[in-house]
């Protein structure tokens, strides 16, 4: 399966076009208590992430996202840094739900990772 990756925008360049746009901005963890959990589904095991984009530090609705990956991870790109690839898609993912312009909601580095999967 190939895909066009020249629409797609990393997660850095994501969250420094949004810290740009809200220059009070912040990430977070969705609940600071419990950052991720670790969930069975089918038979196998995910870390799920949710995460949070507060416009300043008063946001009463902040732009909310979950990402997850399967663990023990299936490429180089996501085995031993599961939840850290969990946290940065869904970090990308709350540049979009708080307004950023995109195409594509996943960004290359999750296409990537997928295309390289068994």
């Amino acid at each position: 399966m190939s895909f066009n990756m020249d629409d797609y925008v990393d997660v850095a360049e994501r969250m420094r076009k949004i810290k740009e746009i809200f220059p009070e901005g912040v990430f977070r963890p969705a609940n600071p208590n419990e950052p991720f959990k670790v969930v069975e589904i089918g038979g196998l095991t995910y870390i799920a992430y949710t995460a949070a984009f507060y416009r300043d530090p008063f946001d009463p609705c902040p732009a909310i996202a979950c990402a997850w990956e399967e663990v023990p991870g299936r490429t180089p790109y996501t085995k031993g840094s599961e939840l850290m690839n969990a946290e940065t898609s869904a970090w990308g993912r709350c540049a979009i739900a708080v307004g950023l312009a995109s195409k594509k909601i996943a960004s290359a580095d999750e296409i990537k990772a997928r295309q390289e999967a068994p």
